[in-house]
């Protein structure tokens, strides 16, 4: 029943009194806890020493498929403070993240719950705008990824949530098994739930096999020309050699640690244009830089810098096995 959630029941149910229902997605809330008259939650389990015991505004999500909820709090009344929680249930100890700002996770089909709670007591309640976004993994499937690493990918920013990884709520995934010739980087809106961008990415020359076009090695080593795996988080934007570019911080000690110490940075390339690619049949290879099209990359990077996540994969039976943002 394409109405039903895991257990077979309608994803019908009325809207609790009380209660802001969401059933589509993007959707957005104009929210206030100091009119609540609802103080329930005072910790969640998932921050158990912080302090949420001011009033809160209370929200069920219909989700209709596997996908990634995103959460964004916003134009928040000034002095107030609001942090957003995503729970698996009506109840605070199944809280699967939380931030000040941000919040979501990996989910399957059901009903979730989100809490927009006042921190440390009334004198913190305000207004506040709730943005939610939902991405599926036949999302990505439709703009052209394979369903594992659309999977894992949503997978993996549902773990970046719990960590609190991310600032912003864009997200770059890259599929390294694919050929350089196609276009195997994604951006994606995640509040939006929309493509941005599908492009040509370069993978370092020490990552290349018998064929320049494929990659198939990856380190974190320096001097190796390789690229890295695995969930990344942009940084500053500065200008350099490859004129306006993005610097790069890895999540993943074992994996991609050095990527900053490397240089390894998101920078344009005639290279990685599709003209390039029309005429020798694959993309260039850097020295393990993600490199796009240089007639677009000052706006990608608008994008990706400070705080928005990158996720490059590939089933190396290593990293794609042992990664904390996996498993």
């Amino acid at each position: 029943d394409a109405d039903a959630d895991a257990d077979g029941a309608p994803l019908d149910a009325p809207c609790p009194d009380g209660v802001v229902c969401f059933t589509s997605y993007p959707a957005s809330h104009r929210g206030d806890t100091s009119t609540s008259s609802l103080s329930t939650y005072d910790t969640y389990a998932c921050a158990p020493s912080t302090d949420e015991s001011g009033p809160e505004v209370l929200y069920r999500l219909a989700v209709p498929e596997t996908g990634l909820i995103s959460l964004n709090l916003s134009d928040m009344e000034s002095g107030a403070d609001v942090d957003v929680h995503l729970l698996s249930a009506n109840d605070p100890d199944d809280c699967i993240s939380r931030g000040h700002w941000l919040a979501g996770g990996y989910v399957e089909r059901g009903y979730y719950w989100v809490v927009a709670d006042t921190w440390s007591g009334s004198s913190k309640a305000g207004s506040y705008t709730l943005d939610v976004g939902f991405v599926a993994v036949t999302d990505l499937e439709g703009w052209g990824m394979d369903t594992t690493p659309a999977d894992d990918a949503l997978y993996a920013m549902g773990v970046a949530f719990e960590r609190e990884d991310p600032d912003r709520l864009y997200y770059a995934i890259t599929d390294f098994s694919l050929h350089s010739g196609t276009e195997r980087i994604w951006i994606v809106d995640l509040l939006d739930g929309t493509l941005l961008w599908n492009l040509h990415v370069t993978h370092g020359e020490g990552s290349s096999g018998s064929s320049d076009a494929y990659a198939t090695t990856f380190s974190n080593i320096n001097e190796s020309h390789q690229s890295s795996l695995g969930m990344m988080k942009g940084a500053e934007i500065y200008w350099g050699s490859f004129d306006k570019s993005m610097r790069i911080d890895g999540l993943e000690s074992s994996y991609n640690g050095l990527v900053r110490s490397r240089a390894i940075v998101m920078h344009g390339a005639e290279y990685a244009r599709e003209e390039f690619v029309d005429t020798y049949g694959r993309a260039g290879q850097s020295w393990g830089c993600p490199a796009l099209d240089d007639r677009l990359v000052g706006d990608v990077v608008e994008y990706l810098s400070d705080g928005s996540m990158l996720f490059f994969w590939f089933p190396d039976g290593d990293w794609s096995n042992n990664s904390d943002y996996l498993d």
